[in-house]
């Protein structure tokens, strides 16, 4: 909380040392937890009870703050912070007596934010600020804010939007609702919200917001232009900069993007995520070489490293990847994150397992890489076709390792690769027996129950994972997706699918799943919309591309419905046959 009641006007110098006397700050350190009490003996004038009061808050909040910045080396029990919180309470609780303020409630709720209580405590406290104060509108922002905390975003809008009935003025506030309609997923009714704001009186913030909301709803070019306006008025504003590159990238303006991403680092050479962005853009440009300095150029921490070196593998540029990985060795030691990305290299770029498989076996068994070691060595030996040593270390991987996810769901996969269903069942129950109810190895059992023709069961364990993680994206994405192939309850298949997309927004097949409930529905604007979207980023799966062409033949886009069921043959669809017969249906 940055605002504070002030002393009062007539408060003396010689008050303030009284008061400083009482909390034993003008003498030696002493060791107590809190601060006494006034000597009633000696009872102060109302404005040196004011001054001692908010002293004595301060100081009991400086504790505490300094009690949370020392961590584990702190000495003070949890008893001794309950007791200065107590006191801090108490002494704000004379104030608000003696001054009430809106400044103080919001202290008073500040100091029970992140208390065990719970945010309920802080809001019964602003409720009574702003039953005294009414309308003030940061008791009214912190009041919406304590409902967002509790996922109560609905109560939150309610309290904004009756603020706004009453200071329809108020230009801040009415920002601030249509940032909590955008982080609520509203996006149509926070561009309502932000739209009512005159353009002369936006703030570089507000262009902000209504640019990401006109992007999520698809308005790219106006997305751009929004944001443009936002940078021009604050050419520090990082985020504008970073989301009209993103706009850029989506658009496959690359060249844009590139100049964007350029500048941000200009301003900010720290920034790594705008250095791996302005990589991943040199290599759609193919100009990996340009790719390799900007990432040479980084920060020499092992996090930026690696996922520099992820973009040139993904891209296919080991050489460039492997030089870059080299910058992990420069202190002279060898991390096992180089051998294990060396291994990468040299099965991937190089078509080289043997080679891959020695720098695996160079990964100490101390290191917390060494699981991910194991499953790769596995992997790679069930690809060489030697299955029984692959499923040999699976099996090593679950007595190392028997909380470890990964070998669960290793040897189910190994197994049903060799058409052993029920062993791959089998080894999934294992897992749940001993990680009851794990969401990654009820979803891998429902996921097998799929693939097997049980498609009722697999639809009954993801919707246990729905209910136990409620955001888990995979299974949002599962359920939304199969009810809409169900062609049933498809209002509901919206919800879940579009949440899914809010999660991971830049994952394609979850935009082909939005776009094919919207199919569905018959809302083929959306729906063609979304599926673009879904093309722009994965355009290697047949059945993308076939909704692809479902959704153009829809819109009567003959041209593009050719092309996405062209596409679909020329990758492999698994029922070419349909495929051809709705090209001739065209």
């Amino acid at each position: 909380m940055k605002q504070m009641n002030r002393l009062t006007p007539s408060t003396t110098l010689a008050t303030i040392l009284l008061a400083l006397l009482f909390l034993g700050l003008t003498g030696c350190a002493h060791k107590q937890t809190s601060s006494p009490a006034p000597n009633s003996a000696r009872d102060l004038s109302p404005s040196a009870q004011i001054s001692y009061d908010f002293l004595l808050y301060q100081d009991q909040l400086q504790r505490m703050q300094h009690h949370m910045a020392e961590g584990e080396r702190s000495t003070l029990t949890s008893e001794d912070i309950e007791e200065l919180h107590t006191r801090a309470a108490e002494a704000l609780d004379r104030l608000l007596v003696a001054t009430p303020s809106p400044g103080l409630y919001l202290e008073k709720a500040g100091l029970y934010w992140n208390h065990p209580d719970g945010t309920s405590r802080s809001r019964v406290i602003l409720k009574e600020g702003l039953s005294k104060f009414p309308n003030d509108q940061m008791l009214t922002i912190f009041l919406a804010n304590s409902y967002i905390i509790d996922d109560r975003i609905d109560s939150a809008i309610g309290v904004m939007d009756d603020y706004l009935i009453k200071n329809p003025d108020d230009i801040q506030a009415r920002e601030r609702l249509g940032q909590m309609l955008l982080d609520a997923g509203k996006d149509a009714q926070a561009l309502d919200i932000l739209k009512l704001i005159p353009p002369d009186k936006r703030s570089a913030d507000a262009l902000y917001s209504i640019g990401r909301v006109q992007a999520n709803l698809g308005m790219r070019r106006a997305a751009t232009v929004s944001l443009k306006k936002a940078i021009a008025m604050d050419p520090g504003f990082t985020e504008a900069m970073v989301e009209l590159a993103y706009q850029y990238e989506l658009a496959k303006d690359y060249v844009s993007a590139e100049r964007v991403y350029t500048q941000i680092l200009k301003k900010n050479d720290s920034f790594p995520e705008a250095r791996l962005r302005l990589i991943n853009i040199n290599l759609k440009l193919n100009n990996p070489a340009k790719a390799l300095n900007v990432a040479l150029n980084g920060p020499q921490t092992k996090s930026f490293i690696l996922d520099a070196v992820l973009l040139f593998i993904n891209d296919g540029f080991y050489a460039q990847g492997s030089t870059a990985l080299g910058m992990l060795t420069s202190d002279g030691s060898i991390p096992a994150e180089y051998y294990f990305y060396k291994a990468v290299i040299a099965n991937e770029g190089e078509n080289d397992p043997n080679t891959a498989l020695e720098f695996l076996d160079k990964v100490n068994n101390e290191d917390r890489l060494y699981p991910h070691a194991l499953r790769f060595k596995a992997q790679l030996l069930n690809a060489m076709g030697k299955e029984e040593e692959a499923l040999n270390i699976a099996a090593k991987g679950k007595k190392l390792f028997p909380d470890g996810v990964i070998f669960y769901i290793l040897e189910s996969a190994l197994l049903q690769e060799k058409k052993d269903f029920i062993g791959a069942e089998r080894a999934l129950e294992q897992g749940l027996v001993r990680l009851k109810n794990n969401p990654e190895l009820t979803y891998e059992l429902a996921n097998l129950y799929e693939n097997t023709k049980k498609r009722d069961q697999a639809l009954a364990l993801m919707e246990t994972v729905i209910r136990a993680h409620p955001d888990h994206t995979n299974a949002l994405n599962y359920v939304g997706y199969t009810l809409a192939e169900e062609n049933r309850d498809l209002e509901r298949a919206l919800v879940l699918i579009k949440k899914a997309s809010r999660l991971d927004p830049g994952n394609g097949y979850i935009l082909d799943s939005v776009a094919w409930v919207y199919f569905k529905i018959k809302d083929y604007d959306k729906a063609w919309e979304n599926i673009q979207y879904a093309v722009d980023i994965v355009d290697t799966d047949p059945t993308i591309w076939e909704h692809y062409g479902d959704i153009a033949k829809a819109m009567g886009k003959k041209k593009e419905a050719r092309t996405g069921y062209a596409n679909a043959l020329k990758l492999e669809s698994l029922h070419p046959d349909i495929i051809k017969e709705k090209q001739k249906n065209l």
